[in-house]
């Protein structure tokens, strides 16, 4: 049944603003491969313009003024990755710390707000679960423990506007597979299986979440490769936000990619256009990211 009215804004904002629209990473070339024991550091920043809001039947979501959501996003996030090796095992720990701004409109009175800081701070360890070198054929399974730490406002989250954090804890279950299909080959493909397991408060009750992303890349030359990003979030269950029903997430997103890389250090520019988005926010986003390997 389509719903209406105040119920049905509120129902929308509580779950989707931050996870569905934009992650605090995103998957690039040869993110999966099995790096040399040392130390790595990387650097997000993400820009994201979602100027509609749309429902469960796709269509556009109004303030309660009559204007469009209009929310726009920058986030730099950094992310230090170790990986060592144990019991003949390649192992790695990485954590991901967000900071940044949000700024949407309230769907309640229609003015502008802001969500500025720290987002929630991501943790965990992985392991490698089978190598082939020759081929840059692996796969591994990476553990997130989400922290609460990111900027939230209870009287923002009931009147409809824009939270950088969560307000709950979740677990990211994550299979990685990369893959070159053959020695040397100029051709490069990784793939991620997530699934998003939440952990309800006395106020938010939110329902697990999958998703599937990839990208398929090819060598111009050694330093630069060109590719196409596409990703499928979906929620498996409807939440309850502050005794207000939720509607299930939908979004799938799409865009080229093109990446720069030498010995120490590489560079990698994202486009991603939201193609379908339902109870969350429909916009497009652009990734920068800079590695280097110390």
């Amino acid at each position: 049944m389509k719903r209406t009215g105040l119920g049905l804004l509120l129902s929308i904002i509580f779950i989707c603003i931050f996870c569905s629209g934009s992650q605090a990473i995103v998957l690039d070339f040869y993110d999966n491969v099995a790096c040399p024991p040392g130390f790595y550091g990387l650097a997000y920043y993400n820009f994201y313009d979602a100027p509609k809001l749309k429902d469960d039947s796709g269509e556009n979501v109004k303030t309660a003024t009559g204007d469009d959501f209009d929310m726009t996003m920058h986030v730099l996030s950094l992310r230090p990755v170790v990986y060592w090796k144990g019991l003949n095992t390649l192992w790695a720990f990485n954590a991901v710390i967000p900071f940044g701004q949000m700024e949407a409109r309230n769907l309640t009175t229609g003015e502008k707000e802001r969500s500025t800081g720290m987002g929630d701070v991501l943790i965990g360890p992985a392991v490698f679960l089978f190598q082939h070198e020759k081929s840059m054929t692996f796969l591994s399974f990476w553990e997130f423990v989400s922290v609460p730490t990111g900027d939230y406002s209870r009287t923002r989250a009931i009147e409809g506007g824009p939270n950088l954090g969560y307000k709950y804890w979740y677990l990211q279950h994550q299979l990685a597979f990369a893959t070159s299909f053959a020695e040397k080959s100029k051709v490069s493909y990784d793939m991620n299986v997530n699934y998003f397991q939440k952990f309800s408060t006395s106020d938010l009750k939110p329902g697990d979440s999958m998703e599937f992303e990839g990208i398929l890349g090819y060598g111009i030359t050694d330093s630069i490769r060109v590719g196409a990003y596409a990703r499928y979030w979906f929620d498996l269950q409807g939440s309850t936000n502050y005794d207000v029903d939720a509607d299930k997430v939908k979004i799938f997103g799409a865009g080229p990619s093109i990446a720069y890389s030498k010995e120490k250090w590489g560079l990698n520019l994202r486009y991603i256009y939201d193609f379908e988005a339902e109870n969350t926010t429909k916009g497009s986003q652009v990734w920068l990211r800079f590695n280097y390997s110390f």
